[in-house]
């Protein structure tokens, strides 16, 4: 008569199977390493490679203005910046093809002025650690700045001083086929700002683009003045805002108010959301959300 097979017997054929049933999660060499932000547009921007459940930092050997960061921050677990330290770890790995841009400027008046960099997950590798170099005040950086500054003045030349109604119509800003878009939005999980949306509108003129966001500031908030306007597009690229402004100086708690954001080119695509970062004076309120047109 065959004996029953005793537990300490099935106890590893049963841990082996439960092992095997788990899925494999990707191996990964963690690295190391030195980067260089480019110098001219010619070179390549600077990748950093980030891992679902891993901390990666990036070093830069200049001071950085924490205020300036651009990125979309609902990828992320973890965003930090610090004098000289910026630390990332996201949700999820970045899909195949797929690439953040994001940017952070430096205290300093040395050029370049910011760091531009894409961010994007690799099957085999992820930074630990990457020193960045920023080649200050080489010949190719300052013909690069003066390149730039070139750019916006002559967008500076070619419209009108002045606000108001008839300026836009002096400045050949509106046209015929003018209409405004009306956007969905979703505000980031966890968010604490004491700040809510009421609604979002946009508008595509000859030269340039408004985003219009009607933001309440809660009852038993303290008062709220806006500080700063970061958009960024659908690919995760940084929008180029032209001008920001609120009618009034401060929101006092329960009171609305109207934030109008002039971009160079329209920050929306159909079909794709775009995020916007609403920053108070001092860096400490901040509201995230996205928008999508309807």
């Amino acid at each position: 008569m065959a004996q029953p097979m005793t537990w300490w017997l099935l106890a590893p054929l049963l841990v082996a199977s439960t092992a095997a049933a788990q899925p494999q999660l990707p191996t990964r060499q963690r690295q190391d390493r030195r980067a260089a932000l480019p110098t001219t547009s010619a070179e390549p921007i600077t990748e950093v490679y980030v891992a679902a459940g891993n901390l990666t930092t990036v070093a830069f050997n200049g001071p950085l203005d924490r205020d300036s960061l651009v990125v979309d921050r609902t990828r992320f677990k973890w965003v930090d910046v610090g004098d000289r330290l910026l630390a990332l770890e996201p949700f999820t790995d970045l899909g195949p093809g797929e690439r953040l841009i994001m940017q952070v400027g430096f205290k300093d008046r040395a050029l370049p002025a910011k760091a531009v960099i894409a961010v994007l997950s690799k099957p085999d590798v992820m930074d630990g650690k990457v020193e960045v170099d920023r080649r200050a005040n080489t010949p190719e950086a300052l013909l690069a700045a003066l390149t730039q500054k070139e750019a916006e003045l002559e967008e500076l030349k070619n419209r009108y001083a002045g606000s108001g109604p008839p300026s836009l119509a002096l400045s050949e800003w509106l046209h015929k086929w003018l209409r405004p878009i009306e956007f969905t939005k979703a505000v980031a999980p966890g968010d604490s700002s004491g700040l809510v949306v009421r609604e979002s509108i946009g508008y595509e003129g000859t030269f340039s683009a408004l985003v219009t966001i009607r933001v309440r500031n809660l009852p038993g908030q303290k008062p709220w003045a806006l500080g700063q306007v970061r958009l960024t597009g659908p690919a995760g690229a940084p929008v180029a805002v032209l001008s920001v402004q609120m009618k009034q100086e401060q929101l006092a708690p329960g009171e609305a108010g109207l934030v109008v954001v002039e971009t160079k080119t329209p920050p929306w695509t159909a079909g794709k959301d775009f995020s916007v970062e609403l920053v108070d004076a001092r860096g400490q309120r901040r509201l995230f959300f996205n928008l999508m047109t309807k």
